[in-house]
């Protein structure tokens, strides 16, 4: 189980923001959020954008690949002769292509989202209100210091905070 951590709420997306800049100038590297809907501001402030899109472009280009080498491989196998035209002619085929790069990439993105939220979740459950899913954010700190983390919390302006076990 991770370290005991501080579980503040706040009600402003810009207080939240700043605090949690104030916690990584402080030295706090494991700071979460939970919030209602994606505000552009927190999520840089949080840290690098996931690395999620990668999974995504791997399978669009295996789409691609695959694709091309379907229609291709086909073409080839039966060839079939119409009006004097190659026989494994291109354009024809990016429909295809197209198809199976939409196909594998999602496929691609769903599992890795899959894989990740299983492996986070086992590894740490981080706590959760249900005033995040609606009106609050909440950002959660782990770390050694947490009578400090607690009063750079309430400076930044957090309705509440609490030690999480």
């Amino acid at each position: 189980m991770a370290d005991a951590g501080v579980l503040a709420v706040f009600q402003d997306p810009g207080h939240a923001t700043a605090a949690v800049k104030a916690l990584h100038a402080a030295g706090f590297a494991d700071v979460r959020a939970r919030t209602p809907a994606p505000f552009p501001e927190l999520m840089d402030a949080l840290g690098p954008p996931s690395k999620l899109g990668w999974g995504t472009f791997a399978g669009g280009i295996l789409g691609v690949s695959g694709g091309f080498a379907l229609t291709i491989g086909t073409s080839i196998d039966w060839p079939l002769v119409v009006g004097g035209k190659e026989i494994a002619s291109v354009p024809p085929y990016v429909v295809i292509a197209l198809e199976c790069l939409i196909l594998l990439g999602a496929f691609a993105t769903l599992t890795e989202l899959v894989i990740r939220l299983v492996r986070a979740y086992r590894i740490d459950p981080s706590p959760t209100d249900p005033r995040f899913s609606s009106d609050r954010i909440g950002i959660l700190v782990r770390g050694a210091d947490a009578a400090r983390a607690e009063k750079i919390l309430r400076d930044s302006g957090a309705e509440e905070v609490k030690r999480e076990a």
